[in-house]
This record gives C-alpha cells, structure tokens and sequence, in this order.
C-alpha cells in the first residue's frame, strides 16, 4: 500500500533544504515541506504525561509505552498526534519542578521517538485552564496579568520547550492549551472557577478571582504567542480552543445569557484566535433536535456548521484546525457510533479541512470510555477509517 504521508514527511526534494522544520502557514494554508498539506491525525493526549504519575499516580519518566502506539500509528498512515506536555493537575508538574534534568530526558526520548517513527508533534503545553495559577499559589485571573507569577512561569516553562525542540522535524505546531474559551464568560458565578480535588494539588476552594474570562485569556494568549514567536520564527502557533458557545459573544459584551446572530459568532470566533496563526475548533458530532447545543452557531448543524467555519477561514485568511473530533460522548449503539464517526469524517474530506485529530487514542479512563481507541479494542477500525480519509484528501489535493 502506498505510504503517501511518509513519503511526504522523509522525502527530501531538490531545492528543499531551507524549507523549515514542521508546518508553516502561508496564504492561509498549511505548507509541509514547502507545500499545501491536508491531514488528519490523532489526540494521544497521554503520550508524555503518562511518565508523570496520572491523577496522583506515581511519576515514572522511563514509561515509553507510547512507543508501540507510535508505530501502529504509522502502520495506519497516521502521520501526526497531538498531545499533553504539561500535567492536568498541579500534582503531575511534580516531576518538572523537582528534577527538570530527568524530566527534560523523557522528553528528548519522545521527540526522538517521533522523528525514528516518522511522527509528527502538536504538543498542547497547558492543558488545563486552572492548573498554572494553582501551581504558583495565584488565583485564576492572574492570567490576565503580564507581570503575574502565572504569566511568567508560562514564558518560562514555553521558552525552555521551544528553545530546546525547534529544530527537530517531529515538531509540527506549537499549541497553549486545551477549550480555556469553553469555561470563559459563563454568567453563573459558580461556573468557570476549575475543579477543586486537593488530592490531586489544587486550592480546597475556589473565589470570585477564579471565575475565567476571555478579557483574561486574551492577555495569555498574546504573550505565549509572542514568547513562541520570539524563539521559532516559522512554525504556527495554537490556541487549543473549542467553538464559541452559540451564546459566546453575549456572554463576552453583556454577560449574560443570549443567542448570537451568525455575524456575532463569526465575530467572536476571529476574537478568540486574533493572536493564533490559525482558526482552532473542536468537533463533535451534535444534532439540532439536542435540547444542549453548546457550540456552534445555534441554527446550524454539523453539514452547515463546518462549511460556515471554512468560509471564515478563508476570508480571515487563516487556516481551520480542528483539533479535536468524534462521536458524540452520549450513550449510544455501536451502530449509531459508527454513522456518527463515517458522518464527520465525510464531511472532513469533502470540506477539505486542512488539519484535524481524532479523539483519542490509547488512554483508558473512565471518563474517555466514550471515545477510546486502541489498535485491539472495538474502536480499532477507526484507525482504518483515518487511513483511507486521509488518502481521499491527498487524492482531492493532487
């Protein structure tokens, strides 16, 4: 079978030398070796942090169990992952603040790992939203603050993984962090504050300081931007972020509960990505008859709703990376999973998304039951299904 992915990552043409590592955004497009790439791979979100010591776990840094998924992936024609850098929780920093030597170590043996397999790396840095302020004793609104104790251990932490990995090959994009606009603006004041489990390091309660706001997340945005930007001149930067609630805009300007028109949500989709070099999005299947309907455009259904959101990539004049897609994490048959899956991932290709992951592979947890994938479970044809997506959209390009 022809392996067109890897002949396109470890083929180097004449006249190719310059081009620099990873991808790059140009034109509003993603170039992989100089040219326009459309591709679809995986969340393995647990990649890296599995070394260090899940939810209270203890941390084993020389765990490389990634490896063997590593080359499944590849058996698939799966040509990039997107995953974890940072812990989840405060506790699974442990390792990095302890022994940042031994730590730093682990992460060379991935990224090697990476470039022998022939694997692209889309490390999401700071997973999530309430973690770096727990760690630095800060409530959550110092996010906001450029001269925060939070803001600076999130230039730290990024200018060491950038400095140290911006020549490697494996290294794709650079991503901050994962849905921080889905928990922004929510006008309970009880929502958006973060989870509080001690156990796992964080506060044993949570204040009105804690509450996020996009006014917060912009500030971070920006800086990990510039921080990235100052170091890796070529390589695009993320923001990790899901759709704008359908209610997202009157959420930000009134806070307050109100359905925006297809302007607004347009609107606030190019705020929550004006420092990003490219559109981030998550994806999963919903339907309109669903009483919750929590992202999108609130008239729109999946075969309206990425249409629209390609139609704003191109006037924006940035490309559209969806970094997240699946099923629906409802209860359902296995048949109904598998017209959900075959559903979206059609309307990838046809769409011609330029850059996507499935979610997710090789993690199981209780609360992933829903989605997850392993080369020997019942979900294993989706790895399958991604090959031959992935040959469609190469075909279309070509």
């Amino acid at each position: 079978m022809k392996r067109w992915f890897f002949v396109l990552m470890l083929t180097v043409c004449a006249g190719c030398a310059s081009t620099p590592p990873g991808l790059t955004v140009k034109d509003g497009e993603f170039l992989k070796d100089g040219k326009p790439f459309h591709g679809i791979g995986v969340n393995y979100f647990t990649a890296f942090i599995r070394k260090l010591g899940l939810e209270g776990g203890t941390p084993n840094l020389n765990d490389d169990s990634y490896r063997q998924g590593f080359a499944t992936l590849r058996e698939h024609d799966i040509a990039f992952v997107r995953f974890a850098v940072g812990g989840f929780f405060p506790n699974e920093w442990k390792s990095y603040q302890e022994n940042r030597t031994a730590y730093f170590e682990a992460f060379d043996r991935l990224v090697a790992d990476a470039e022998a397999a022939g694997i692209g790396l889309i490390p999401s840095l700071f997973w999530f939203f309430p973690t770096v302020p727990d760690l630095v004793g800060e409530p959550i609104d110092q996010w906001g603050n450029l001269d925060s104790q939070t803001i600076a251990f999130m230039r730290q932490y990024t200018t060491e993984v950038v400095s140290r990995y911006k020549d490697s090959p494996a290294i794709w994009a650079w991503e901050f962090g994962n849905e921080f606009i889905h928990e922004a603006d929510l006008p309970p004041p009880e929502l958006g504050r973060g989870w509080i489990v001690p156990d796992f390091g964080t506060p044993s309660e949570r204040t009105a300081r804690d509450k996020m706001f996009r006014k917060n997340i912009y500030v971070a945005y920006q800086a990990f931007a510039d921080t990235v930007h100052a170091i890796d001149l070529h390589r695009p930067v993320l923001s990790g972020d899901t759709m704008p609630r359908p209610t997202a805009y009157h959420n930000f300007h009134d806070g307050a509960w109100g359905i925006d028109t297809k302007a607004e949500w347009e609107e606030i989709f190019l705020q929550d990505n004006a420092a990003m070099d490219a559109l981030s999005a998550h994806f999963y299947y919903f339907s309109l008859d669903e009483e919750n309907h929590d992202g999108g455009f609130m008239e729109y259904g999946p075969e309206q709703q990425l249409p629209f959101m390609m139609e704003i990539s191109r006037r924006a004049d940035k490309p559209l990376w969806i970094g997240e897609f699946g099923p629906s994490g409802k209860k359902k048959t296995p048949d109904q999973e598998r017209r959900q899956f075959e559903f979206i991932l059609n309307l990838f290709v046809e769409n011609k998304v330029p850059l996507s992951a499935l979610w997710n592979f090789d993690f199981e947890h209780v609360d992933q039951t829903p989605w997850n994938i392993m080369e020997d479970n019942h979900r294993a044809w989706m790895l399958d299904a991604l090959q031959e997506a992935n040959q469609r959209l190469q075909k279309e390009k070509d």
